[in-house]
């Protein structure tokens, strides 16, 4: 039974989508289930899972792994940081992986943080199997007895700072001993000693947002390393982090301050908003304080207005039954890489009824649009992509992350992160495996299995059935979809994405925040109670 009024924790997460008539099939690559194997896994990794703990109190994970493509993991570094261990940084010693045929794997990384002297994780691969030799790409999720979590593992190359980037972080901050929801975005330039020479930011904490409608004067540094490291100072204080470089367009940060702790990424700026349709999924938490997530389409005109608003919620597990009615907005000239983005009459949590607006603070960038709620009524954000496409092929492998909370049917809320490889069929079936985590309790190797169901009506949308979870589906392109979960007793979101051909860096898994309600997060001391 989900209760209003609690306190709540935001995380950034991740999030089928249309498989409309797929006359291009017969062109499809072939799926790669049979050809993954521990050689795909070769070089030096950037990974991340942000999530909760086993107390179900805020978690980030970050850092570099070293894999031989033999199974063993010759090195690399790891910084962890939450509200019951706080943050640490430590030298992988150790370590050893195994891939299977469909992708999934598992790795154990020793090393010596404040969470564990191990860490495990979980992973679905999402490029390699014998389409290249190495991957560059994968979902994950933290697999072992410390907690759970959702991020991305990522191949790292060479580069040097870029000058402009966008950024969304989120994670928690404390008062009174309780867990408070804390979430920042913003953009930056960085000359070449590595001083913000201009920047500006956004921060919505426990749902006030600082800085309204003009956002944040933001300074500060930002440099390369192994890890590099960043302070990022704002009028509402500085915050410091450790800094792990994908390649030139992507960095992952992990804050090392006791208070707030939060975790995320950032990627070169874009100059506009394109024009055409948007696909977007947001998360976090409605007016009373219940996971809340969201998922459509909206129209651009490039300019400054937004049409054809399309929306599915789900609100504590309320999820809506027929269409919302279309939603319009406009959006600023673009400042400094940010924009101010309002939509009206949306569904937003508010007692049940459209929100007349809700503003957002947006950031196009090489990663999508990243999106952070700035009206003082709610903790939500998310992502927009421009959508190229509106069916993906079958006959396809594809891995799945979903993060979610579940209601816990009255005997306490808990969180879920799954990774999954299946294959979608001509007939719209899938079936494939799934490896589920919940708060630290794992099941490797389920069954996933189900069928989709376009949307007859909403180019790229659709809906799907499986004996895990239902969700409602929408396409960003041939090889990167949305889902958002439709079941009554959990509130859910992620992606898929095609085994094969993945744009790096694209992967809705970074942006994603969903808001976990407590009814006594307290920092420490706390039994979990699932």
């Amino acid at each position: 039974m989900w209760q209003r009024n609690r306190v709540i924790l935001p995380f950034v997460l991740a999030s089928l989508a249309g498989l409309l008539a797929c006359g291009s099939s017969n062109n499809a690559v072939p799926p790669p289930s049979g050809g993954f194997s521990n050689s795909n896994l070769s070089g030096t990794y950037v990974f991340s899972s942000t999530g909760v703990d086993a107390n179900g109190i805020f978690l980030a994970v970050v850092g570099t792994l070293q894999a031989d493509g033999k199974g063993g993991i010759n090195g690399g570094m790891i910084d962890v940081n939450g509200l019951d261990v706080g943050p640490s940084s430590s030298a992988i010693t150790s370590g050893n992986y195994a891939i299977s045929v469909d992708g999934r794997g598992r790795a154990t990384l020793n090393s010596n943080t404040s969470l564990a002297p191990s860490i495990g994780l979980a992973f679905v691969l999402t490029s390699g199997g014998g389409m290249s030799s190495v991957s560059s790409h994968g979902l994950v999720t933290e697999f072992d007895g410390n907690g759970t979590g959702s991020g991305t593992i990522d191949l790292q190359s060479t580069g040097s700072l870029q000058s402009s980037y966008g950024f969304e972080f989120s994670g928690a901050t404390a008062s009174g001993g309780n867990e408070l929801p804390f979430a920042m975005a913003g953009a930056f330039t960085v000359g070449g000693t590595g001083t913000i020479s201009s920047g500006i930011a956004d921060i919505n904490n426990n749902g006030i947002s600082t800085g309204g409608t003009n956002g944040l004067t933001l300074t500060g540094s930002v440099a390369a390393g192994a890890p590099g490291k960043a302070s990022l100072s704002t009028s509402a204080g500085t915050f410091n982090f450790d800094v792990y470089m994908v390649d030139s367009t992507h960095l992952k940060f992990i804050e090392t301050d006791a208070l707030p702790a939060v975790a995320g990424d950032a990627f070169t700026q874009e100059a506009s908003i394109p024009a055409g349709v948007l696909t977007y999924t947001m998360g976090g938490a409605d007016v009373g304080g219940l996971p809340l997530a969201m998922g459509g389409f909206m129209t651009s005109d490039g300019s400054k207005d937004i049409s054809a608003g399309f929306e599915d919620y789900n609100d504590a597990g309320m999820v809506n039954t027929t269409p919302v009615p279309t939603f319009s907005g406009s959006y600023t000239p673009l400042s400094g890489g940010r924009t101010v983005l309002t939509l009206n009459s949306i569904y937003n949590g508010d007692n049940q009824i459209l929100t007349p607006t809700v503003t957002f603070a947006a950031y196009p960038t090489s990663g999508g649009i990243g999106l952070l709620e700035i009206d003082s009524a709610g903790v939500t954000g998310g992502v927009a992509f421009a959508q190229t496409a509106t069916s993906f092929a079958a006959s396809q492998g594809y891995g799945l992350n979903l993060t979610a909370i579940n209601g816990g049917n009255g005997s306490g809320e808990f969180e879920e992160d799954d990774i999954a490889e299946f294959t979608v069929n001509a007939d719209n079936t899938f079936k494939g495996l799934e490896d589920i985590n919940d708060e630290g309790s794992g099941a490797s190797g389920q069954a996933f299995s189900g069928k989709l169901k376009p949307d007859t009506t909403i180019p790229g949308h659709g809906f799907a059935t499986s004996n895990e979870f239902n969700f409602n589906y929408y396409v960003v392109d041939g090889s990167t979809v949305l889902i958002l979960e439709t079941d009554q007793t959990q509130v859910g979101f992620g992606s898929f994405l095609e085994q094969g051909s993945i744009q790096v860096g694209a992967s809705p898994q970074t942006h994603f925040m969903i808001v976990r309600p407590k009814a006594s997060a307290r920092i420490a001391g706390r039994q979990r109670n699932k």
